[in-house]
């Protein structure tokens, strides 16, 4: 146990944005020593390209949306301040918003003719360690108002969440997705109150929720979709993982990784993109592998009845890669509504999307 904490202590100085001005790595690894080195950082707040959806490398490594004061504790643990109705739901950082005695921060991207439109369809966008919501949020921003899929985009900010191990100095882990209780979980939480919220202020098209994430907030949608199913239609990932697969949970990392049995009734089409053999992350003696995780994990999908579009992009552990970046993404979620089977993409993928892209068909 202590080895693994260790191990996870590295991990998480990684870095939120890659050499190319992607989402980038979490950590690399020194061979010489197996210590993790983090990636590049600045002291100035982060800005993407709206055309393109690529995020400069200006992003400050270990930031989240919640700050520290001197006796250790989070803004969102002291600091609740005032319930937010939805009805002040409005385009950009919404802050202060209560779910179950905790203030949540998330970012709102709006489509034009909002308050005259709807139902409207929902993606929800994770993070990936060491990130945070102002970064991922250009990856969605410029697409909300595309002529396929109109869409509200909801890009939450972590909670520095600290595995509950009493190690001093253990750097924060950023989302809840290690032990996972589907009863109670913040992020499942907010995921709830957010679209209770909206459905509230503009309504939702329930045929369309979906869900993204890279790295850890990859892990954090393969969470959703395995306990939200019932809500979610169809997901993306970008270097994600499910944890309630056995054959993505190693020794190491089953001392702090339990997620309930995958029982999902509902069928939902993924689509699973990783960046080749390099897409990992050292433990020291122990390495993350995110191609290995998207290969099994459409195995073990297509063995519970669902399609899967594995795409291996040969980049590494960033996002988004060429010819799959989110307008890609929202393409896949506007063909896969809620109650999708079978894919449409089951007699060949769309012309825009990456020629490194795969069709998986389901088992049987």
């Amino acid at each position: 146990m202590l080895d693994l904490l260790g191990i996870l202590v590295g991990v998480a100085l990684g870095s939120g944005c890659g050499d190319d001005g992607s989402i980038g790595a979490l950590g690399s690894s020194d061979e010489s020593t197996g210590a993790s080195t983090a990636g590049p950082a600045s002291a100035d707040s982060t800005t993407g390209d709206p055309d393109t959806g690529v995020l400069d490398e200006t992003g400050p490594v270990g930031t989240s949306g919640t700050t520290s004061d001197s006796t250790g504790e989070t803004e969102s643990e002291t600091d609740p301040g005032p319930m937010l109705d939805c009805s002040m739901l409005a385009e950009g950082t919404v802050s202060g918003f209560m779910v179950e005695g905790m203030a949540r921060e998330f970012i709102l991207n709006l489509p034009a003719g909002v308050e005259d439109g709807g139902p409207w369809p929902v993606v929800f966008n994770w993070h990936g360690l060491s990130d945070n919501a102002a970064d991922m949020s250009t990856l969605v921003a410029p697409h909300v108002d595309n002529a396929v899929m109109p869409f509200i985009a909801v890009t939450p900010e972590d909670t520095d969440y600290m595995l509950e191990v009493p190690i001093p100095g253990l750097p924060p882990m950023d989302w809840e997705v290690f032990a996972v209780d589907p009863t109670d979980n913040r992020e499942l939480a907010l995921f709830d109150a957010v679209l209770a919220c909206i459905d509230e202020r503009w309504g939702v098209d329930p045929d369309h929720v979906h869900s993204m994430g890279f790295s850890l907030g990859g892990i954090l949608t393969d969470m959703l979709a395995s306990y939200r199913s019932d809500v979610l239609a169809s997901v993306a990932t970008y270097s994600g993982g499910y944890w309630n697969n056995p054959d993505n949970v190693d020794a190491f990392l089953a001392n702090v990784v339990m997620w309930p049995e995958y029982a999902v009734d509902e069928g939902y089409t993924q689509l699973l993109l990783h960046g080749g053999p390099d897409d990992l992350i050292d433990f020291f003696i122990a390495q993350m592998r995110f191609d290995q995780y998207a290969e099994s994990d459409s195995l073990f999908l297509g063995e519970r009845g669902h399609d899967t579009i594995v795409c291996d992009h040969g980049l590494g552990h960033s996002a988004p890669p060429p010819q799959m970046q989110a307008d890609r993404l929202i393409e896949f979620f506007a063909d896969h509504p809620f109650g999708t089977v079978d894919s449409p993409y089951v007699d060949g993928l769309p012309g825009s999307f990456a020629d490194y892209c795969e069709f998986r068909g389901k088992a049987g």
